[in-house]
């Protein structure tokens, strides 16, 4: 995580930060680690798995299990993914990780996967790409909880990086909208109904 909030977005996961501060605060606050806040060293599925669900625990349900051994083997298989090396994982590997777990909440894995085969076919630095899509969906998410006017969009990338095509671009757009949407929907739902048990 990286310099906004990290405590609070870790803490807004399922059963961890509630009644800390309030929802809408929380999920402000969300910041998902951005290429360059993500461990340089290479690291085991464990590692990988644990680090995951930290970054996009403000989105999980109580009793949800984000991701798992089997999951992360499965999307390697299936090549949404690519295949560690040596089992080891790196930078990529993890980026690419928070993208389809955090997608998989509102499309099937086919889905994500074929996205993913346009975001590799695209030409644009995937990390960038990915740092760039993390901003957008925090500014969607920020906007849902928020009664103020939605914050200004990202700024383009520098010329000398490829820039998404118009067709990915609103591609990406509409999915990190439906992401944003749906965690919205199932966090104040949550709250609620945590409400109603406690009374």
């Amino acid at each position: 995580m990286g310099s906004r909030e990290k405590g609070a977005a870790h803490g807004a996961g399922a059963g961890e930060g509630r009644g800390e501060k309030p929802l809408a605060e929380r999920m402000r606050a969300v910041h998902i680690a951005r290429v360059a806040e993500l461990p340089r060293i290479e690291l085991y599925l464990d590692q990988v798995i644990t680090l995951v669900s930290q970054e996009l625990a403000f989105m999980t349900l109580p009793g949800e299990t984000l991701v798992t051994g089997s999951m992360v083997n499965n999307y390697v298989k299936q090549g949404v993914i690519p295949a560690p090396h040596r089992k080891r994982y790196t930078r990529r590997h993890v980026a690419s990780l928070v993208f389809v777990c955090a997608l998989k909440r509102v499309f099937s894995i086919a889905q994500v996967k074929s996205l993913m085969e346009l975001v590799q076919a695209s030409g644009c630095d995937l990390g960038t790409l990915y740092d760039d899509t993390c901003a957008l969906f925090e500014e969607a998410l920020a906007a849902c909880f928020s009664p103020a006017p939605a914050p200004p969009a990202p700024e383009a990338p520098p010329a000398d990086a490829p820039a998404p095509d118009d067709g990915l671009s609103r591609l990406l757009d509409a999915a990190v909208a439906a992401l944003a949407t749906k965690v919205y929907v199932e966090q104040t739902l949550g709250e609620l109904a945590e409400g109603e048990g406690r009374s």
